[in-house]
């Protein structure tokens, strides 16, 4: 097994594993191991089937249970289909950290491409650790012990119909109270606990105060320099720690078709254990 950096920040290729094969410990271990170093890992061509797909999230720990919106792959459950054209337009092209109003936001997502756009369809990956690493001191101290309201955000989009639907949405998803400068449970590294997808207020400030704040940081997080661009091929496979890294999925390809398996992996088995990001 090798591992390529692709950015300074964030984001490796993978190369020398055969995912049609059964993983030993030890690549399983490496891979863990790139995920933390790396926070986003690529294998180019994978030709990995629904059953090995399900094998490699189960050795990261638990799987999320059956999505209750989104449709799934015939005989799997838990494996998502995303299916996306000019009938069925995406919603996920802003930036977001997956599921951050939820009381346990999940550990990670392992998405392979099945039917890629002949241009287009690419996703971004942002990391958070660098956007932390980019305060000024006096920024990082001002930060310091305030928290974020997380809620369904963008989702809304779905739910905005009538006033009842709303509150439907609202009551299904609730909220969510975290502090904008985290701790990965596993590297002990601090990161920037920000997405403008969901984050709707920053507690004991007023509401003005609370919305430039939030403008100034989706600013701060934008920057090249903290992401990593990936150009899907059929059969490629990613997997990101979603503890410390957003995403965006470019939708610039439609009226194309574009066919992507995910499986959200909940909880991580090794959090609390020996494995510790490399030095």
């Amino acid at each position: 097994m090798q591992t390529h950096r692709i950015t300074p920040a964030i984001g490796a290729e993978i190369t020398g594993v055969d995912l049609g094969q059964p993983l030993s410990e030890a690549i399983t271990e490496g891979l863990y191991q790139a995920l933390l170093d790396h926070q986003v890992i690529f294998l180019r061509g994978t030709e990995i089937t629904p059953e090995a797909h399900m094998a490699l999230a189960e050795s990261f720990g638990e799987i999320d249970a059956p999505h209750p919106l989104y449709p799934h792959v015939e005989g799997f459950d838990r494996i998502v289909k995303l299916e996306n054209d000019s009938t069925a337009p995406p919603d996920t092209n802003s930036w977001h950290t997956d599921l951050t109003f939820k009381a346990e936001q999940p550990f990670a997502s392992i998405l392979v491409a099945r039917v890629v756009p002949e241009v287009g369809g690419d996703t971004m990956w942002s990391s958070n650790y660098a956007a932390y690493d980019r305060l000024s001191e006096g920024m990082k101290s001002d930060l310091d012990g305030l928290e974020a309201v997380h809620d369904m955000g963008d989702f809304r989009n779905s739910f905005g119909q009538s006033p009842a639907q709303l509150d439907e949405g609202m009551a299904r998803f609730g909220h969510n109270v975290r502090p904008l400068i985290g701790t990965h449970p596993v590297t002990g590294r601090r990161f920037l606990n920000f997405n403008e997808a969901f984050v709707t207020h920053i507690l004991n400030l007023p509401t003005n105060e609370a919305n430039a704040l939030k403008t100034w940081l989706a600013n701060h997080m934008n920057k090249p320099e903290d992401q990593v661009r990936w150009r899907w091929r059929a059969g490629d496979l990613a997997m990101w720690d979603n503890r410390c890294t957003m995403h965006y999925a470019v939708a610039d390809y439609l009226p194309a078709y574009r066919c992507m398996n995910r499986i959200t992996v909940v909880k991580d088995r090794r959090e609390g254990g020996a494995m510790k990001e490399a030095s």
